[in-house]
């Protein structure tokens, strides 16, 4: 799993430098192909092979007729590069994905549990910016939601709500 904020530059060639913790995250985790793609916001979203192709199977159960499926894989897979950091860490970025992230040279590389992502420095300060008031409710809903599935399963998957 990979967690937490680490800064770093983009260089003359368009890569950025793989932390050495987030290295070595990958080098036990056998991580060594990434797949990248337009994220959400602004970011990059950075998966490893494994969680790439949970994402495959998740996509192949829509209908390629469904409008609004076409749309997302058209925008989603259609920006996607294949990369593996070299000797010396370092990831080249697609010059695509550089222009659509607002990437000059300062990025953050973000841990988010199964996947990595970047984003410019800018942007990221933007997002907490921007979602700082919500933090709390967001935390709320997303730890009552676990706490009313977790009391289904402990009463053999019924809720008692009385």
């Amino acid at each position: 799993m990979y967690y937490g904020e680490s800064q770093t530059v983009l260089d003359d060639k368009g890569r950025i430098t793989v932390p050495r913790r987030i290295r070595e995250t990958m080098d036990v985790l056998g991580h060594a192909i990434w797949y990248m793609t337009r994220g959400f916001d602004g970011s990059i979203f950075m998966f490893s092979r494994e969680e790439w192709m949970k994402i495959q199977a998740q996509l192949n159960r829509h209908s390629l007729m469904n409008p609004k499926a076409l749309d997302f894989r058209r925008l989603f897979l259609g920006s996607v590069a294949e990369a593996r950091p070299d000797r010396q860490g370092r990831m080249a970025i697609p010059p695509h994905l550089r222009e659509y992230a607002g990437l000059d040279r300062e990025a953050v590389l973000l841990g988010v549990g199964d996947h990595l992502e970047l984003w410019s420095r800018d942007a990221w300060r933007a997002f907490q910016q921007r979602n700082e008031s919500e933090f709390k409710e967001m935390a709320t809903q997303l730890f009552m939601e676990t706490d009313m599935d977790s009391g289904a399963e402990e009463k053999g998957g019924q809720r008692n709500d009385q």
